[in-house]
Protein backbone atom coordinates (compact mmCIF):
# COMPACT_ATOMS: atom_id res chain seq x y z
CA UNK A 1 0.00 0.00 0.00
CA UNK A 2 1.66 3.19 -1.25
CA UNK A 3 -0.62 5.44 0.84
CA UNK A 4 -1.02 7.72 -2.18
CA UNK A 5 2.62 8.74 -1.70
CA UNK A 6 5.61 9.57 -3.86
CA UNK A 7 7.00 6.04 -3.55
CA UNK A 8 4.36 4.94 -6.08
CA UNK A 9 6.47 6.69 -8.71
CA UNK A 10 9.79 5.09 -7.72
CA UNK A 11 8.93 1.68 -6.30
CA UNK A 12 7.68 -0.04 -9.51
CA UNK A 13 11.11 0.41 -11.13
CA UNK A 14 12.85 -1.03 -8.08
CA UNK A 15 10.48 -3.98 -7.88
CA UNK A 16 10.88 -4.70 -11.58
CA UNK A 17 14.63 -5.06 -11.13
CA UNK A 18 14.04 -7.48 -8.25
CA UNK A 19 11.68 -9.61 -10.33
CA UNK A 20 8.95 -9.52 -7.70
CA UNK A 21 5.28 -10.18 -8.30
CA UNK A 22 3.41 -7.38 -6.58
CA UNK A 23 -0.16 -6.40 -5.77
CA UNK A 24 -0.37 -2.61 -5.42
CA UNK A 25 -2.93 -0.60 -3.45
CA UNK A 26 -3.34 3.19 -3.70
CA UNK A 27 -0.56 3.26 -6.34
CA UNK A 28 -0.55 6.93 -7.25
CA UNK A 29 0.47 10.19 -5.62
CA UNK A 30 -2.37 12.36 -4.33
CA UNK A 31 -1.33 15.96 -4.81
CA UNK A 32 -4.44 17.61 -3.39
CA UNK A 33 -4.00 19.13 0.05
CA UNK A 34 -6.03 17.19 2.58
CA UNK A 35 -6.60 14.23 0.28
CA UNK A 36 -8.44 11.46 2.11
CA UNK A 37 -5.94 8.64 2.68
CA UNK A 38 -8.29 6.54 4.78
CA UNK A 39 -7.93 5.13 8.26
CA UNK A 40 -4.37 3.71 8.66
CA UNK A 41 -5.44 0.66 10.65
CA UNK A 42 -8.15 -0.17 8.11
CA UNK A 43 -5.54 -0.06 5.33
CA UNK A 44 -3.24 -2.33 7.34
CA UNK A 45 -6.07 -4.85 7.79
CA UNK A 46 -6.83 -4.68 4.08
CA UNK A 47 -3.23 -5.48 3.17
CA UNK A 48 -3.32 -8.40 5.62
CA UNK A 49 -6.44 -9.73 3.89
CA UNK A 50 -4.78 -9.38 0.48
CA UNK A 51 -1.64 -11.19 1.67
CA UNK A 52 -3.70 -14.17 2.86
CA UNK A 53 -5.89 -14.25 -0.23
CA UNK A 54 -2.98 -14.06 -2.67
CA UNK A 55 -0.53 -16.29 -0.78
CA UNK A 56 2.04 -13.49 -0.74
CA UNK A 57 5.30 -13.68 1.17
CA UNK A 58 4.78 -10.34 2.90
CA UNK A 59 2.86 -7.09 2.82
CA UNK A 60 3.82 -3.51 3.57
CA UNK A 61 1.97 -0.28 4.24
CA UNK A 62 4.29 2.63 3.48
CA UNK A 63 3.71 6.11 4.81
CA UNK A 64 3.10 8.83 2.22
CA UNK A 65 6.68 10.11 2.53
CA UNK A 66 8.23 6.69 2.02
CA UNK A 67 10.04 6.75 5.36
CA UNK A 68 8.20 4.49 7.79
CA UNK A 69 6.45 1.19 7.17
CA UNK A 70 4.08 -1.32 8.76
CA UNK A 71 5.15 -4.86 7.93
CA UNK A 72 2.67 -7.72 7.44
CA UNK A 73 3.93 -11.31 7.54
CA UNK A 74 3.01 -14.10 5.11
CA UNK A 75 0.10 -15.16 7.33
CA UNK A 76 -1.46 -11.72 6.99
CA UNK A 77 -0.63 -10.63 10.52
CA UNK A 78 0.49 -7.04 10.95
CA UNK A 79 3.60 -6.82 13.12
CA UNK A 80 3.69 -4.25 15.87
CA UNK A 81 6.63 -1.86 15.59
CA UNK A 82 8.32 -3.69 18.50
CA UNK A 83 7.89 -7.05 16.75
CA UNK A 84 9.16 -5.69 13.44
CA UNK A 85 12.19 -4.19 15.18
CA UNK A 86 13.03 -7.55 16.78
CA UNK A 87 12.56 -9.40 13.49
CA UNK A 88 14.87 -7.06 11.59
CA UNK A 89 17.48 -7.13 14.38
CA UNK A 90 17.39 -10.93 14.30
CA UNK A 91 17.76 -11.01 10.51
CA UNK A 92 20.33 -8.22 10.09
CA UNK A 93 22.71 -9.01 12.96
CA UNK A 94 26.02 -10.52 11.90
CA UNK A 95 29.21 -11.29 13.86
CA UNK A 96 31.21 -8.09 14.36
CA UNK A 97 28.41 -5.84 13.12
CA UNK A 98 26.62 -3.09 15.02
CA UNK A 99 22.92 -2.36 15.43
CA UNK A 100 21.80 1.14 16.48
CA UNK A 101 18.71 1.24 18.69
CA UNK A 102 17.00 3.89 20.87
CA UNK A 103 17.39 3.38 24.64
CA UNK A 104 13.64 2.69 24.99
CA UNK A 105 13.87 -0.38 22.72
CA UNK A 106 13.31 -3.80 24.25
CA UNK A 107 16.16 -5.58 26.00
CA UNK A 108 15.20 -8.60 23.86
CA UNK A 109 16.65 -6.73 20.85
CA UNK A 110 20.02 -6.51 22.56
CA UNK A 111 19.90 -10.20 23.45
CA UNK A 112 19.00 -11.21 19.87
CA UNK A 113 21.85 -9.14 18.46
CA UNK A 114 24.28 -10.57 20.99
CA UNK A 115 23.23 -14.13 20.11
CA UNK A 116 24.12 -13.36 16.47
CA UNK A 117 27.48 -11.89 17.47
CA UNK A 118 26.51 -8.27 16.89
CA UNK A 119 26.85 -5.26 19.19
CA UNK A 120 24.00 -2.89 20.06
CA UNK A 121 24.79 0.83 20.13
CA UNK A 122 22.18 2.65 22.22
CA UNK A 123 21.03 6.03 20.92
CA UNK A 124 18.77 8.85 21.99
CA UNK A 125 15.13 8.59 20.99
CA UNK A 126 15.45 11.38 18.43
CA UNK A 127 15.67 10.44 14.76
CA UNK A 128 18.50 12.95 14.34
CA UNK A 129 20.74 11.16 16.84
CA UNK A 130 19.87 7.74 15.42
CA UNK A 131 20.91 8.97 11.97
CA UNK A 132 24.10 10.45 13.40
CA UNK A 133 25.09 7.15 14.98
CA UNK A 134 24.30 5.37 11.72
CA UNK A 135 27.15 7.35 10.16
CA UNK A 136 29.45 4.69 11.62
CA UNK A 137 30.37 2.36 8.72
CA UNK A 138 30.15 -0.67 11.02
CA UNK A 139 26.44 -0.10 11.76
CA UNK A 140 24.33 -2.56 9.76
CA UNK A 141 20.90 -1.33 10.83
CA UNK A 142 19.34 1.54 12.73
CA UNK A 143 15.78 1.02 13.95
CA UNK A 144 13.28 3.34 15.58
CA UNK A 145 10.22 2.25 17.55
CA UNK A 146 7.86 3.96 15.10
CA UNK A 147 8.48 1.85 12.00
CA UNK A 148 11.46 3.81 10.68
CA UNK A 149 14.50 1.79 9.62
CA UNK A 150 17.92 2.96 8.46
CA UNK A 151 20.25 0.89 6.28
CA UNK A 152 23.45 2.97 6.59
CA UNK A 153 25.40 1.31 3.79
CA UNK A 154 22.68 2.56 1.45
CA UNK A 155 21.49 5.78 3.11
CA UNK A 156 21.77 7.00 6.73
CA UNK A 157 18.08 7.97 6.90
CA UNK A 158 14.68 6.28 7.13
CA UNK A 159 13.79 4.60 3.84
CA UNK A 160 10.79 2.30 3.41
CA UNK A 161 11.86 1.13 -0.06
CA UNK A 162 15.28 0.10 1.24
CA UNK A 163 13.53 -1.72 4.09
CA UNK A 164 11.51 -3.81 1.64
CA UNK A 165 14.58 -4.65 -0.44
CA UNK A 166 16.73 -5.58 2.55
CA UNK A 167 13.94 -7.57 4.22
CA UNK A 168 13.37 -9.61 1.06
CA UNK A 169 17.12 -10.21 0.72
CA UNK A 170 17.60 -11.21 4.36
CA UNK A 171 14.69 -13.66 4.24
CA UNK A 172 15.98 -15.17 0.99
CA UNK A 173 19.47 -15.61 2.45
CA UNK A 174 18.08 -17.37 5.50
CA UNK A 175 15.60 -19.38 3.42
CA UNK A 176 12.77 -18.50 5.78
CA UNK A 177 9.34 -16.96 5.63
CA UNK A 178 8.72 -13.94 7.80
CA UNK A 179 6.23 -15.86 9.95
CA UNK A 180 8.98 -18.40 10.73
CA UNK A 181 11.09 -15.57 12.13
CA UNK A 182 8.34 -13.84 14.10
CA UNK A 183 6.97 -17.09 15.51
CA UNK A 184 10.10 -17.54 17.62
CA UNK A 185 10.47 -13.95 18.77
CA UNK A 186 10.14 -13.20 22.49
CA UNK A 187 7.09 -11.25 23.64
CA UNK A 188 7.72 -7.56 24.34
CA UNK A 189 5.97 -5.87 27.27
CA UNK A 190 6.72 -2.14 27.37
CA UNK A 191 4.51 0.40 29.14
CA UNK A 192 4.52 4.17 28.71
CA UNK A 193 3.36 6.76 31.25
CA UNK A 194 3.37 10.57 31.13
CA UNK A 195 3.80 12.50 34.37
CA UNK A 196 2.98 16.24 34.50
CA UNK A 197 6.18 18.08 35.44
CA UNK A 198 6.47 21.88 35.66
CA UNK A 199 9.50 23.24 33.83
CA UNK A 200 11.14 24.46 37.04
CA UNK A 201 10.89 20.97 38.58
CA UNK A 202 12.41 18.94 35.74
CA UNK A 203 15.99 19.31 36.94
CA UNK A 204 15.11 18.24 40.48
CA UNK A 205 13.15 15.24 39.17
CA UNK A 206 16.11 13.99 37.17
CA UNK A 207 18.57 14.53 40.03
CA UNK A 208 16.33 12.58 42.39
CA UNK A 209 15.94 9.77 39.85
CA UNK A 210 19.73 9.43 39.66
CA UNK A 211 20.07 9.54 43.45
CA UNK A 212 17.44 6.84 43.96
CA UNK A 213 19.20 4.60 41.43
CA UNK A 214 22.67 4.92 42.99
CA UNK A 215 22.77 1.20 43.86
CA UNK A 216 21.57 0.07 40.43
CA UNK A 217 23.00 -0.02 36.94
CA UNK A 218 22.02 3.08 34.97
CA UNK A 219 22.35 4.19 31.35
CA UNK A 220 22.55 7.93 30.68
CA UNK A 221 22.42 8.08 26.88
CA UNK A 222 19.04 9.87 26.93
CA UNK A 223 17.38 10.63 30.24
CA UNK A 224 18.00 8.05 32.98
CA UNK A 225 17.49 4.35 32.30
CA UNK A 226 17.47 2.30 35.51
CA UNK A 227 17.89 -1.49 35.44
CA UNK A 228 16.02 -3.69 37.93
CA UNK A 229 17.45 -7.18 37.30
CA UNK A 230 15.22 -8.38 34.42
CA UNK A 231 13.29 -5.09 34.24
CA UNK A 232 14.12 -1.49 33.42
CA UNK A 233 12.56 1.97 33.54
CA UNK A 234 13.52 5.01 31.48
CA UNK A 235 12.79 8.53 32.75
CA UNK A 236 13.02 11.21 30.07
CA UNK A 237 11.83 14.85 30.26
CA UNK A 238 9.79 16.03 27.28
CA UNK A 239 11.81 18.71 25.42
CA UNK A 240 8.75 20.74 24.40
CA UNK A 241 6.03 20.18 27.02
CA UNK A 242 5.83 20.24 30.86
CA UNK A 243 5.81 16.46 31.09
CA UNK A 244 8.19 13.63 31.88
CA UNK A 245 7.95 10.38 29.95
CA UNK A 246 8.41 7.00 31.61
CA UNK A 247 8.95 3.78 29.70
CA UNK A 248 9.24 0.46 31.48
CA UNK A 249 9.79 -3.12 30.35
CA UNK A 250 9.07 -6.23 32.41
CA UNK A 251 8.11 -9.89 32.07
CA UNK A 252 4.42 -9.10 31.60
CA UNK A 253 2.24 -6.19 30.53
CA UNK A 254 0.91 -5.82 34.06
CA UNK A 255 4.38 -5.78 35.62
CA UNK A 256 5.60 -3.24 33.06
CA UNK A 257 2.59 -1.02 33.75
CA UNK A 258 3.16 -1.25 37.51
CA UNK A 259 6.83 -0.29 37.17
CA UNK A 260 6.00 2.65 34.90
CA UNK A 261 3.32 3.84 37.32
CA UNK A 262 5.71 3.55 40.25
CA UNK A 263 8.20 5.86 38.56
CA UNK A 264 5.42 8.18 37.45
CA UNK A 265 4.26 8.51 41.07
CA UNK A 266 7.81 9.32 42.18
CA UNK A 267 8.07 12.02 39.54
CA UNK A 268 4.77 13.64 40.52
CA UNK A 269 5.75 13.56 44.21
CA UNK A 270 9.18 15.07 43.46
CA UNK A 271 7.58 17.79 41.34
CA UNK A 272 5.16 18.71 44.12
CA UNK A 273 7.95 18.85 46.70
CA UNK A 274 10.05 21.04 44.46
CA UNK A 275 7.19 23.46 43.89
CA UNK A 276 6.46 23.61 47.63
CA UNK A 277 9.97 24.85 48.41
Amino acid sequence: DYSFGATSVIMPNVLAKLGMEVLSVNPYAATMVGADRGEPQARVRRVGDLVRASGSHMGLVLDADGETVVIVDDEGRALSHDEALLALVDLASVPGGKIALPVAASTHAWKLAEQRGAEVVWTKLSAAHLMEVCGDPEVMLGASQEGGYIWPRFLPAYDAIATLVHLADLLARRGSRLSDVTRHLPRVHIAHEIAPTPWEAKGAVMRLTVEQAKDREVLLVDGVKVFHEDRWALVLPDPDEPFTHVWAEAESSQAAQQLAQEYSRRIRRSAREEQAR
